[in-house]
């Protein structure tokens, strides 16, 4: 960071000289139906690599140009783009103006992700969505995981519980892997990044996520590429899509200054809290019980209002040679339970500069410091949420009163500190319109250091033998080297080329170290080397991925755009046994409203029409080490046992995901309704199954290239908007998916379970099945008399993750200074394991109903317990919340320059305020993370399919109030 700052110094001070040019051009951009002055508008000079931005008045001014003719770009987005082409005399500034029309279907937008190189989005066979800088500047959420929530179709986002540091599940087109997470690649300003969702220890199911410091402050764009066909020249770990992140820039012009401060509340959702008027029924109404009247203990005691603080400054700015843009930003949330205090300090710095006619270089660095306290959840005997909830305090504590027990339960502390760095480099040169290329250099680094203390005192309540102390430490290293060549040749005429080519290289090294110390002297010992006992255990591994690539696009008329590349892929997870891996793509697409023809027979109607199909090839690679042969070594009759920690398997190979996609974007009644529509089919192929090998092997669960799995689906975009006038507009959006998963293949191997709690649901893998269908123990009749008096393990027909999914936003504008807006997503097709209903079973409590049982005479035997009746546990997972509610004003122009200021806004917001749902047992958004999925792969667990609860806390509802002001 030093480093970058002091770039950022040098720049600042050298941005505002600039040589002495024969003229200039200047002028003021507006947009055409409004006349409203469009701040921020890029400006280029064709050619030149020259340009600059509009400020607050929608002007512009670029000076020290040569005598001539120049085309002038406005490029804006949201607004078609326009070019003007001007003469520049010796001593003179040319004037012009623009008025910009607005795309609906954004077709001149320049898109980076899907073709290697920045393309416009006309030109792009597959689907490539994108989040602009006024949808992330209005949206009230922190990080990227929230964003993406509800915003994007074909995108499941749900959350892990009300806990810090946990981030969100992101999953993209369905589940493509059994082996492996579902997490797209994540990529920040060119450099791929930490995307893993599991990086601390287990507290009940739910760990820290690497998603959770990927914060929105800085963000100017977000570009999502869902599947193989926009993904093929990522490599062979884009197969679950790929999201890339842009960060601010600074533009030319005059200093600017921003500070944001935010303040606000975190309320408890209490709407699936089950009390201690559930789990303590007769005890808090009993006048003599030491619990008398307390039966809404967790309300009252465990719960609270939290409070929450933000504070942000940026400086940008700079010249026609350099611009900067820097900040810093302090976060701060005492959480809604105790020992749930997260604080957050980011630094991030982005530098452009202009090195010559020619030559552009930027870096970009960021720093992220958080830290934060955690409750354990989902366990019953360290979680105090659920203990009270399933009427395991007392029991388990020992202790006679609710007071006492809550002071016992949170004796343990956990700790846990994350220090993330990212910086990139790029250089672009472009010599002529004809050349173009970049070089992109970078690392990620992030290390996260977990402890979790069990003091003495609380042996009582646990099974350790004088405290306990687990330390978790994790280093990950990921280095990025890239560059990416175009020639564009002809580029004049009805036919155009663009051959891109390039090579990719990512380096990951990870570091994992734990340390279990037990047995401490005396109370208020809390460090290792005080302690009697100590396990160590460390695991490393260096992986580099790399591949090289080309792309051809060719354009007809510029209307119609054929593209094909292929990528070749290497990994060290294989050595040198196995060669590189080729992934094809092609595509097409065609700007059907373009032809003479359709316009006269639909264009007044519809304004707009492309359509677009492609096909693409991506992968993933094993873990490391997964085709080698690796021991271990137990404890047995004072020897060391040995025995296969891994059998290993020689034959392995990357899975394989197969994507074609088609579907159309279209604009019509005067470009008021846009409409994005995809359908897709994803085929893995050599998917990677756990098979038992013989017992008299030892050999235990062996990796194999078996199994296929196929995903299909729909997705859908419509935006409308309606002017009442030209001081009213209301802007309204719709998303919709659907999608449908299945096994087609498991090979020679058995049908295997991947989640679930082993013994009354389990979520399967089998032929004809969706990956995970719950396969749920279900109550039966096995003689025909109509009662049931059996149980048997059947297919539920439904999984843990949703089916369909989507959102509803409305945006309404009141003279360009209020803003209104509200967004709600739903999920249908979900149900979710409500594995606190056996456990309330433990301790006699009916938290669900389960049917009656019979014996074979027909006489009643009472109900069924969970393990005859585990689909009872089952609970539907359809749900719809009122996601945001948020108003903002700017201030008006006349007040801001009375104040000195460039611009001023003040805003209010309210997130997860209302939640729909058909049961009120569980919170079905909330993702979980499975036990049996650990054990499915070694201890660690990588699929995370969801859907399944043990009394977990909802996020809370988060309202914000705050101002920002620029000068």
């Amino acid at each position: 960071m030093r480093l970058t700052f002091v770039i950022t110094a040098i720049v600042v001070l050298v941005a505002p000289a600039s040589g002495q040019g024969s003229g200039g051009v200047e002028g003021r951009v507006v947009a055409k139906r409004t006349l409203e002055p469009l701040v921020g508008v890029n400006i280029v000079i064709a050619g030149l690599n020259r340009g600059t931005a509009t400020d607050i008045d929608g002007a512009f001014s670029i000076s020290d140009l040569a005598e001539g003719a120049y085309p002038i770009v406005a490029r804006f987005v949201g607004f078609k783009t326009e070019t003007i082409t001007t003469t520049v005399s010796a001593g003179a500034t040319a004037v012009l103006n623009f008025e910009m029309e607005e795309d609906r279907l954004l077709l001149d937008e320049l898109v980076v992700t899907g073709l290697g190189t920045s393309v416009e989005r006309r030109k792009l066979s597959a689907n490539v969505e994108v989040l602009h800088l006024r949808e992330i500047e209005t949206a009230p959420v922190m990080t990227v995981g929230q964003l993406l929530q509800g915003r994007v179709p074909g995108a499941s986002v749900r959350m892990q519980s009300a806990q810090p540091g946990l981030g969100s599940v992101i999953s993209f087109r369905g589940v493509k892997s059994v082996s492996a997470d579902q997490t797209p690649a994540i990529y920040i300003d060119g450099v791929r990044v930490d995307n893993n969702s599991n990086t601390s220890l287990s507290l009940g199911g739910q760990r820290t996520s690497a998603l959770s410091e990927l914060l929105t402050s800085d963000i100017e764009r977000i570009e999502i590429a869902m599947g193989g066909a926009a993904s093929t020249l990522y490599g062979s770990e884009a197969a679950n899509g790929v999201i890339q992140i842009f960060t601010k820039q600074g533009t030319p012009g005059q200093n600017r200054v921003v500070i944001r401060s935010e303040q606000g509340i975190d309320v408890p959702d209490t709407k699936f809290v089950q009390d201690t008027d559930f789990a303590y029924a007769e005890m808090v109404t009993d006048p003599s019980s030491a619990v008398f009247g307390q039966g809404s203990f967790l309300r009252d005691v465990f719960l609270r209002t939290g409070h929450f603080q933000n504070y942000y400054v940026g400086v940008s700015g700079g010249g026609d040679a350099a611009t900067y843009n820097v900040s810093g930003r302090v976060q701060n949330s005492t959480g809604i339970q105790p020992s749930n205090e997260s604080t957050i300090y980011a630094l991030r710095s982005n530098v452009q500069s202009r090195l010559g006619r020619a030559l552009n270089v930027g870096f970009s660095g960021s720093y992220v410091r958080s830290g934060f306290e955690r409750l354990h959840a989902g366990n019953a005997i360290f979680d105090p949420y659920s203990t009270f909830g399933v009427g395991a305090a007392l029991v388990l504590t020992g202790a006679d009163t609710f007071d006492e027990a809550l002071r016992l339960q949170l004796l343990p502390e956990v700790t846990e500190q994350v220090d993330r760095f990212t910086i990139s480099a790029k250089a672009r040169y472009e010599p002529s319109r004809l050349f173009k290329s970049g070089l992109t250099v970078g690392l990620d680094s992030r290390t996260s250091h977990q402890r979790v203390f069990l003091p003495i005192e609380y042996d009582a309540v646990s099974d350790r033998e004088r405290g306990e102390i687990r330390r978790f430490d994790r280093d990950f290293l990921a280095m990025t080297v890239e560059y990416v060549g175009t020639i564009s040749y002809p580029r004049e005429g009805r036919i155009k080329s663009d051959l891109t080519f390039g090579v990719q290289g990512f380096r990951e090294d990870s570091d994992y170290i734990q340390v279990v110390a037990q047995t401490f002297a005396l109370p208020g010992t809390e460090d290792i080397s005080q302690a009697g006992e100590v396990d160590v255990s460390e695991t490393r591994s260096e992986v580099f991925n790399g591949g090289i690539f080309v792309r051809e696009q060719v354009g007809f008329r510029d209307r119609l755009y054929a593209d094909a590349g292929l990528r070749l892929d290497g990994s060290t997870s294989f050595g040198g046994d196995v060669g590189l891996q080729g992934y094809p793509s092609f595509g097409l697409a065609y700007t059907l409203s373009d032809n003479a023809v359709f316009q006269r027979w639909f264009g007044n109607t519809w304004s707009h029409m492309k359509l677009r199909i492609s096909y693409g090839e991506t992968g993933r690679f094993p873990k490391p080490f997964d085709r080698d042969v690796t021991f271990g070594g137990d404890s047995f009759r004072g020897e060391s046992a040995p025995f296969f920690e891994n059998p290993g398997n020689l034959d392995l190979k990357p899975e394989r995901t197969r994507t074609v996609e088609g579907g159309f974007d279209a604009a019509l009644l005067s470009d008021n309704i846009g409409i994005r529509l995809t359908a897709f089919s994803a085929t893995t192929s050599d998917a990677l199954f756990l098979v038992p090998e013989q017992p008299s092997t030892g050999r235990g669960l062996q990796l194999r290239n078996l199994g296929q799995i196929e995903n299909k689906g729909i997705e859908l975009g419509l935006d409308a908007d309606v002017h009442w006038s030209k001081a009213v507009s209301l802007s309204l959006g719709l998303t919709y998916s659907w999608l449908r998963n299945e096994v087609t293949d498991i090979g020679d191997g058995p049908e295997f379970s991947v989640a679930g709690d082993g013994i009354s649901a389990i979520s399967r893998v089998a032929v004809g099945h969706p990956v995970g269908e719950w396969y749920a123990s279900t109550p039966i009749d096995s003689n025909g008399d109509g009662l049931q008096d059996a149980f048997e393990y059947q297919f539920a027909g439904s999984t843990p993750y949703p089916t369909q999914f989507g959102s509803l936003s409305a945006n309404l504008s009141v003279y360009r200074n209020l803003s209104l807006f509200a967004t709600a997503d739903w999920s249908l097709g979900a149900r979710t394991a409500d594995h606190t209903v056996w456990v309330s079973e433990i301790f006699g409590l009916e938290r669900a109903v389960l049917p009656e049982r019979f014996d074979t005479d027909g006489n009643s035997v009472g109900n069924y317990n969970t393990e005859g009746a585990g689909v009872f546990i089952l609970q539907n997972g359809d749900f719809l919340k009122i996601r945001e509610v948020s108003a903002r004003y700017s201030l008006p122009s006349r007040v801001t320059k009375l104040l000195g200021l460039h611009s001023a806004v003040v805003f209010s917001s309210v997130r997860n305020l209302v939640t729909f749902v058909r049961q009120d047992l569980v919170d079905p958004e909330l993702a979980g993370l499975s036990w049996a999925a650990a054990l499915y792969n070694g201890g660690e667990s990588t699929l995370e399919l969801g859907g399944e609860q043990l009394h977990t806390l909802s996020p809370p509802r988060q309202i914000r109030f705050g101002f920002e002001i620029v000068f």
